[in-house]
């Protein structure tokens, strides 16, 4: 059974094509079972991708599924990185908020958007390549990275601070560059700071082993 959808049923779109770079948006050639299909999905997503980069606000409240799509930097910015175009959506899409991602599910996304039958060819992709779970998981954590700067700067603004209320600011800064140590805090370290060196020391029995079990042995046996 075929994963691929006919064009007539996925989402309504106008027809002017999109800003994406479709020489490199498909692993296949065009006569390759399914890549008719893609390529029809190709475009009514690069279209709408189009929309979304353009439109004005009058025309987002006429389009409202046109704003959903949250994802559509990262989505561009794997197609630069080689991803074709279905594998970076799905990428894009994943890595969006749950609350923010249009379609609501992988199965939408699969057959409204991918132009696919189902989310099945999703798994398979999951499996063949570990390098798109890993993606994936980057850009979840990309605006902590993003914004690491930004934070920076701030802690470093406030504790700067002839304020009071800065103070926690300020211990904080002194933490992160080692300056200052709460009390109450003991760190365990060799040498000039190093690792604690362990040595185990051996001590033989002497015999002692023998004497408790003849003296087990004598208390057991009956008078």
């Amino acid at each position: 059974m075929s994963d691929q959808q006919p064009p007539d049923e996925l989402l309504p779109m106008p027809t002017d094509p999109g800003h994406d770079d479709e020489s490199t948006a498909f692993p296949a050639g065009e006569q390759v079972p399914g890549q008719a299909e893609s390529r029809s999905a190709y475009q009514r997503f690069s279209t709408m991708l189009q929309v979304q980069i353009a439109v004005n606000e009058a025309e987002q409240t006429q389009r409202p599924e046109v704003e959903r799509i949250d994802w559509w930097q990262e989505y561009m910015a794997l197609r630069a990185e080689g991803w074709d175009w279905r594998k970076a959506a799905y990428i894009a899409w994943a890595s969006a908020p749950t609350d923010r991602r249009w379609p609501a599910t992988q199965d939408e996304l699969a057959r409204k958007v991918l132009g696919l039958t189902s989310d099945r060819m999703i798994s398979k992709w999951k499996q063949d390549e570990p390098g798109m779970q890993a993606r994936i998981e980057e850009l979840r954590v990309a605006p902590l990275t993003d914004h690491l700067r930004d934070v920076i700067e701030a802690l470093v603004d406030v504790a700067k601070r002839h304020d009071p209320a800065a103070f926690s600011d300020r211990r904080m800064y002194l933490e992160i560059l080692k300056v200052y140590q709460p009390k109450g805090q003991m760190a365990l370290t060799g040498e000039d700071g190093g690792p604690v060196d362990v040595v185990q020391i051996y001590i033989p029995d002497n015999g002692r082993d023998t004497v408790a079990q003849s003296e087990d042995q004598s208390s057991s046996q009956p008078d």
